[in-house]
């Protein structure tokens, strides 16, 4: 299996800030300053949301991990 995508449920973590974007921390009023949730997409209660396709047999069926 091979990672083909992943959703997250925010783009950094919210209370330090680490990997937080660079632009949104240097700009003062920037609209996503503090939004670390801009597409408002939530998987389950805040997990990430992974995609696995078989490398060797492409007709399989894509598999998820929830974590």
């Amino acid at each position: 299996m091979a990672a083909l995508l992943t959703i997250d449920s925010s783009e950094w973590d919210g209370a330090s800030g680490s990997w937080r974007p660079v632009g949104d921390d240097e700009v003062a009023g920037h609209p996503y300053r503090n939004a670390h949730t801009p597409t408002p997409v939530t998987v389950g209660r805040g997990y990430t949301l992974q995609f696995y396709s078989c490398v060797s047999t492409p007709s399989h069926l894509p598999r998820t991990i929830m974590q």
